[in-house]
């Protein structure tokens, strides 16, 4: 499949009336635009306004805009999707990113107005825009339950996406009892365990969260090997019994010092030969990419906890060994911009 190609110009266009173009892609999934053409194999102004229950002027200025950011292409009189817009914004897609959009528009983008201010007091300023108590994003949307689904939907659905890669590259079955550090929703667990059917597996998160992996668990017919741990991840001790620590997409979220304070904390829970993986998206080594890590990183600081940021594999691998971790392997270039590194006790 080519690249899409979009000259200096327009680049920085789309740059600066990003939000633009982001709502754009949002209201056609609302209306259903791309599962409508698709079905339709295209369809006329006409038929897309009578199609979207709208007017033809509203049809005509979506289609424009859609087109005008190459999401949606001309075939004589009728507008049709992309192949960008067939692999990612179809809901029958494995590669969906429907709930990336929905995060993006409910939770993350109504805060990013504060990133320069965030920036000059190095604090999350955007948390004024969520009512509730706590000074980290998760904090907040244990009282947001409408926000946290969409929350977790997001992150689930990213974990059912990345997972498998990990389960491709490290063999668990040396462990018996592996905790999932801010496992959320449970999905890790959930996977891990119908892989390894022998090993047990909790989910260690805020109280007001485990309840969604306790859920999922039960409808996996998994509530016999997929426990779950009320906890604060900072202040709180980690289940007993555990030789294998799943410290995923947590790293991201805070400084380096405090990353390594926890795994040093990881460390300690662990018995001789324990093991500690640490999975994250990741920045590249020289700090110039990818543009996954220079999209997100800036909700981490705004938003998030006010410190964190996608750090790169270097940045891992030297917390996880100032932590304690004597021998630490490495996998890099893994899909979805992410990276694992593995501490061993």
């Amino acid at each position: 499949m080519a690249d899409i190609t979009i000259k200096d110009a327009e680049f920085l266009r789309i740059i600066i009336h990003g939000t633009t173009a982001f709502e754009l892609l949002r209201t056609g999934l609302e209306f259903d635009l791309f599962e409508k053409l698709e079905n339709a194999g295209g369809m006329t102004i006409e038929e897309t306004a009578q199609s979207l229950g709208v007017d033809y002027q509203p049809a005509r200025i979506l289609l424009l805009g859609l087109c005008s950011i190459e999401l949606l292409k001309k075939d004589g009189d009728k507008y049709v999707n992309s192949a960008i817009i067939r692999r990612k914004m179809l809901k029958s897609s494995p590669e969906f990113l429907g709930p990336l959009v929905d995060i993006q528009a409910e939770i993350i983008n109504p805060t990013l107005g504060d990133y320069a201010e965030a920036t000059r007091q190095f604090t999350n300023v955007g948390l004024r825009h969520l009512d509730g108590p706590g000074e980290t994003l998760y904090e907040r949307l244990t009282t947001r339950p409408e926000l946290q689904k969409v929350f977790y939907d997001n992150m689930g659905d990213a974990s059912h996406k990345a997972f498998s890669q990990v389960m491709d590259r490290f063999d668990f079955s040396a462990l018996h009892h592996v905790v999932d550090i801010g496992g959320g929703d449970g999905t890790n667990s959930i996977e891990l365990a119908k892989r390894y059917t022998d090993l047990e597996v909790t989910v260690f998160d805020h109280e007001k969260v485990i309840g969604i992996a306790e859920r999922n668990a039960a409808d996996a017919d998994l509530s016999k090997r997929v426990h779950t741990f009320p906890g604060n991840m900072l202040h709180d001790p980690f289940p007993e019994g555990i030789d294998g620590i799943m410290f995923f997409h947590i790293f991201e979220i805070w400084s380096l010092e405090r990353n390594t304070e926890m795994l040093r904390k990881c460390y300690d829970a662990l018995p001789e030969g324990g093991a500690c993986l640490v999975y994250n998206f990741v920045s590249n080594d020289e700090g110039t990419g990818s543009a996954t890590a220079g999209f997100m990183s800036p909700y981490f600081i705004t938003l998030a906890s006010g410190e964190g940021m996608v750090y790169s594999p270097n940045d891992m691998e030297a917390a996880i060994r100032a932590a304690g971790f004597s021998r630490v392997e490495r996998y890099d270039g893994m899909k979805f911009s992410h990276a694992l590194v593995v501490g061993y006790k």
